[in-house]
C-alpha cells in the first residue's frame, strides 16, 4: 500500500510521523508540516497538532527524507561552549502549543511567528505561548494582583475600624445604639467579604465556625434593636466586637503565613516551565505538565532543571533543588529533581516524574502530600476546631439558661464561648507551624512521602544508621596485605582479586584498585559464590577451594583462623575491616581495608543524640570495628557482624521492644533494613521511581538525614505549646464568665491575645 500524500504539497507522508493531522469528516487527512496544513485549511476547519512521535527507521523507498522548513535569519543567542565533555549536536528544538492552531493566517503573511531558543543551532520555531493557569493548584495568595491585595487590605481596615468604634461609642452614653449597630453591622459585612473573596485552603479549617457565631450575634443585636430592648446598645457593641476580633486574627494568621506562600508561590513560578524533550529528529519545547516518564529531555547552562531525572549522559553543576545552598556536580546515574538549575554544563535526563508528580511540586500543591493538611495532627486540629466549637457553644447557652439569662444573653454567651478559643487562630497556628516545617526541610533537600510520615518521624526515638555509606564513605581502599606461611604478599592479592572479580561490592572494587595499581593479575577463578555480607568461596584453576572472606565464613567452611587471629583482633581495634585469604584448610594472607568518615558523620549523630534519641550503630563490620567507630561517633549501642539478609530482622527485634525505630542508608544496599523499620530515611532518593520512602533526600549528606527527624521533633513539640498558649488566655476568660467574674466581652478578646501570643512565639522557636 502506498504512502499517502500530503493535500498540501502532494509529497509522500509516512502516518507514524506526520508532524500535523486534521480530521474531516470521518478520515485522517497527514501532512508533512504546518505550512502546508495552513495551506489546505486556511483556517475553516478544527485541527490538532501532534507531537513528533520517537525516531524509526523507515523504509527508504517509501519515506523520502522531509524538507526542513523555509529558515528565517535570527540573532544567533547561542551560550558560550560549556567546559565539560560536549554530547553530539541536537536538531534545533520544536515547540509544541498547548492549544490547537486553529486561527487562519494574516493577510500579510502565512508564515508562523518565530524565535531562536538559546543553546541551539539557528532556526525557525514558533514562538512560545503564554502557559495556562495550572487546575488544581490552589495556594492562598499565588495569584492575587496588586489591585486585589489592595482590596482586601481595605476590607481589614475598614472592619477593623468599625469592629472597634463600635464598643468605643459605649462611653459616651445612651444614645448611640443605633451607630454601634450601623458600625456592627459594618464590620461583618467586611468580615463576610473577607470570606467570600478568599478561596479555603485545604489547610484551613471551615469558615463557618466564625461566620455563623458573628451572624448569630448581629442577628442578635439587630432583633434587639427592633424590639426596643433595653440591652439592644450592649449587644450591637458586642456584635462589633466579635467581627473585630474575627478579622484581628484572620490578619494575625494571613500575615504568619505571608512569607511561606510567598516561598510556595516562588517554587511553583520556577517549575512552570518548559522542557527541551529529545523526540525523533529534533528537540521539541514541551510543558514540563506534558512529558511522560521514560522520555529522555536535554538541559543547557542556565537552564532551570523541569523534571525529576536521572541523568544518562553528561556532566555539568547543578543547584539540586530549590534555592540550595550549595552546587554540586552531577553526573551519569546521578538523580535530580525539577527547580534545580544547571550553573555549567549540559545534561541528558531520563524522566523518572513529571507534571503534578514531580517531588517538590507535589509535596507544595498535592493535599495528599502536604504535611499542612495531612498531618493527623492538623487534622486533629482541624476537626477539633469544627466540632468542638457548636459544642461549646452549646454548653455556654445551656450555663446561661440555667443562670435565668434572658434569650438574647443566652445567644451572646454562645456566641462568645463560641470564638472564645480562637478557632480559626488554632487551625491558622497548626496550618503556619507545618508550612514552615515543611519548605525549611525541602530547603535543606528533603522531603516527606506525606504528612503520616511527618508525624511519624516526629515519633521516633531510635535511629539506626547503617553504617556503609551513610556513616562510612563506602569507598574502602586497601591499605595493607600480609601473607602467611610460604606464601607472598602478591600470591594473596592475586587470589583475591581472582576471586572478586565478579562481585560488586566496595570490598571488591578496592581489591581490583589495588591489585591494577600494583600490576598483580587476578587469577582465573571458577564456580565463584559471593555469600552477602560474609565473602567469597571459589575454585582455583587447579581445583583448590579457595575462601575469601570474615572469620565467620572461615569458621563456616571449617577452615581455623588461629595462625591469624590475634593480628585480625589488633586490626580491628584500629577501625579497619579485615578479610581472609585461605587456600585448601589454611589461611594463606589477610587483607586489611580502611574507610573513611563520611564528612558530617559526627555532626550527625550528635544532632540526633540532641534531640534526645537513641543512635544505633548496624553493620556487618566485626565487632572491634563496629566499636572503634562508635567510639569515634559518641554512639554505645551497636550491632556488628549483621549480614544484610539479617538485617531486616535486627531492626524488628527494636520495634517489637516499644519503640519507633527510623533507618538511615541507602536504597541500593539497605533496603531491607528501611523497609523493616516505622521511618524510613534514603540518602539520595528524591526523585526516583519505583518505590516511595518515608523521607526522601535530595542530597548525599548524612546531616540533612538527621535534620529530617530532629525538625520534625522540633515541630510537635513547638505545636503542643503553641497551641496550648493559644487556648489557655480564652479558656481562663470563659471560667471567668462562669463564675461572673469578667463579661463577656473579655472572651472573643483573650482568644485573640491568645492567638497573637502563640503566633509570636511559634516564630521565634528555632
Amino acid at each position: 500500500m502506498s504512502a499517502p500524500s500530503c493535500p498540501g504539497c502532494g509529497k509522500p507522508v509516512d502516518p507514524l510521523r506526520a508532524g500535523h493531522v486534521a480530521i474531516l469528516g470521518t478520515r485522517f487527512v497527514y501532512y508533512c508540516n504546518l505550512s502546508c496544513k495552513l495551506l489546505h485549511l486556511r483556517g475553516a476547519l478544527p485541527d490538532v497538532d501532534t507531537a513528533a512521535p520517537p525516531a524509526v527507521l523507515p523504509p527508504p523507498s517509501t519515506l523520502p527524507p522531509p524538507e526542513p522548513p523555509k529558515p528565517t535569519p535570527t540573532h544567533d543567542e547561542r551560550p558560550p561552549p560549556s567546559p565539560v565533555t560536549p554530547m553530539p549536536a541536537a536538531s534545533p528544538p520544536t515547540e509544541v502549543s498547548d492549544e490547537p492552531d486553529d486561527t487562519p493566517p494574516s493577510s500579510e503573511s502565512s508564515e508562523p511567528s518565530i524565535r531562536t531558543v538559546p543553546g541551539w543551532r539557528e532556526s525557525t520555531v514558533r514562538a512560545p505561548r503564554p502557559l495556562p493557569p495550572r487546575a488544581g493548584v490552589r495556594l492562598r495568595g499565588l495569584s492575587m494582583s496588586k489591585a486585589g491585595k489592595v482590596l482586601a487590605t481595605g476590607i481589614y481596615v475598614v472592619g477593623l475600624a468599625a469592629g472597634a468604634l463600635g464598643p468605643a461609642m459605649g462611653l459616651l452614653g445612651t444614645g448611640v445604639g443605633k451607630v454601634r449597630l450601623s458600625l456592627a453591622l459594618v464590620a461583618a459585612a467586611a468580615a463576610l467579604v473577607r470570606f467570600g473573596v478568599s478561596p479555603r485552603d485545604p489547610s484551613e479549617a471551615s469558615p463557618l465556625v466564625a461566620i455563623v457565631p458573628l451572624l448569630a450575634a448581629v442577628a442578635a443585636a439587630v432583633w434587639a434593636a427592633l424590639v426596643r430592648d433595653r440591652q439592644a446598645s450592649d449587644l450591637a457593641g458586642f456584635a462589633g466586637l466579635l467581627a473585630f476580633a474575627v478579622l484581628a486574627t484572620e490578619l494575625l494568621v494571613a500575615r504568619a503565613l505571608e512569607p511561606t506562600v510567598a516561598l510556595r508561590r516562588r517554587l511553583v513560578e520556577r517549575l512552570d516551565v518548559r522542557v527541551r524533550l529529545l523526540r525523533g529528529e529534533a528537540p521539541v519545547l514541551l510543558d514540563a505538565h506534558d512529558v511522560r516518564p521514560g522520555e529522555v529531555v536535554s538541559v543547557e547552562a542556565g537552564e532551570v532543571i523541569g523534571v525529576d531525572g536521572v541523568v544518562l549522559e553528561g556532566e555539568a553543576t547543578v543547584t539540586p533543588w530549590f534555592e540550595a545552598p550549595v552546587d554540586v556536580i552531577k553526573r551519569k546515574g546521578d538523580l535530580l529533581v525539577a527547580g534545580g538549575r544547571v550553573i555549567a554544563g549540559r545534561l541528558r535526563l531520563s524522566v523518572t516524574w513529571s507534571g503534578v508528580d514531580r517531588t517538590w511540586f507535589r509535596a507544595v500543591t498535592a493535599p495528599e502530600a502536604r504535611i499542612d493538611v495531612g498531618a493527623p495532627t492538623a487534622r486533629g486540629v482541624r476537626l477539633a476546631v469544627e466540632r468542638g466549637t457548636p459544642v461549646v457553644a452549646v454548653l455556654a447557652a445551656v450555663a446561661a439558661y440555667a443562670n435565668n439569662t434572658r434569650p438574647l444573653g443566652m445567644v451572646a454567651a454562645a456566641c462568645a464561648a463560641a470564638l472564645a478559643l480562637g478557632p480559626r487562630g488554632l487551625a491558622g497556628l497548626a496550618t503556619f507551624i507545618h508550612q514552615r516545617a515543611l519548605l525549611a526541610a525541602l530547603g535543606s533537600g528533603v522531603v516527606y512521602r506525606d504528612g503520616a510520615s511527618f508525624e511519624r518521624a516526629a515519633t521516633t526515638d531510635v535511629v539506626v544508621f547503617c553504617a556503609r555509606g551513610t556513616l562510612l564513605l563506602g569507598e574502602p581502599e586497601l591499605v595493607a596485605v600480609e601473607p602467611f606461611g610460604s606464601v607472598d604478599a602478591s600470591r594473596v592479592l592475586e587470589l583475591a582479586a581472582g576471586a572478586e572479580a565478579g562481585a560488586g561490592h566496595p570490598f571488591a572494587a578496592a581489591i581490583l584498585r589495588a591489585s591494577r595499581a600494583r600490576g598483580v593479575r587476578p587469577e582465573t577463578m571458577r564456580s565463584a559464590l559471593p555469600l552477602a555480607g560474609l565473602g567469597v568461596s571459589a575454585l582455583t584453576a587447579s581445583g583448590e577451594r579457595l575462601v575469601v572472606g570474615s572469620r565467620s565464613l572461615l569458621l563456616l567452611e571449617r577452615i581455623g583462623v588461629g595462625v591469624a587471629d590475634a593480628r585480625v583482633t589488633e586490626l580491628e581495634a584500629q577501625g579497619r575491616s579485615v578479610l581472609l585469604v585461605a587456600l585448601g584448610d589454611r589461611v594463606t594472607g589477610l587483607l586489611a581495608l580502611q574507610d573513611g568518615m563520611r564528612p558530617g558523620a559526627r555532626a550527625a549523630v550528635q544532632r540526633v543524640l540532641d534531640a534526645q534519641l537513641e543512635p544505633v550503630l548496624l553493620s556487618g563490620e566485626a565487632r572491634e570495628t563496629c566499636e572503634s567507630l562508635g567510639r569515634a561517633l559518641d554512639i554505645e549501642h551497636i550491632r556488628p557482624e549483621i549480614p544484610p539478609m539479617a538485617r531486616a530482622a535486627e531492626v524488628r527485634t527494636l520495634t517489637d521492644g516499644g519503640h519507633v525505630v527510623a533507618v538511615v542508608g541507602r536504597a541500593a544496599g539497605d533496603d531491607s533494613a528501611l523497609a523493616a523499620g516505622d521511618v524510613a530515611v534514603v540518602l539520595g532518593a528524591a526523585g526516583a521511581s519505583p518505590i516511595e520512602w518515608s523521607v526522601s533526600l535530595a542530597s548525599e549528606d548524612v546531616r540533612d538525614a538527621a535534620s529530617a527527624l530532629t525538625l520534625a521533633h522540633r515541630s510537635r513539640r513547638r505545636l503542643r505549646v503553641a497551641l496550648m498558649a493559644a487556648v489557655a488566655p480564652g479558656l481562663f476568660a470563659l471560667l471567668l464568665r462562669v463564675f461572673g467574674l469578667a463579661p463577656l466581652a473579655v472572651a472573643p478578646l483573650a482568644a485573640l491575645l491568645g492567638t497573637a501570643a502563640a503566633l509570636v512565639y511559634a516564630k521565634s522557636e528555632g
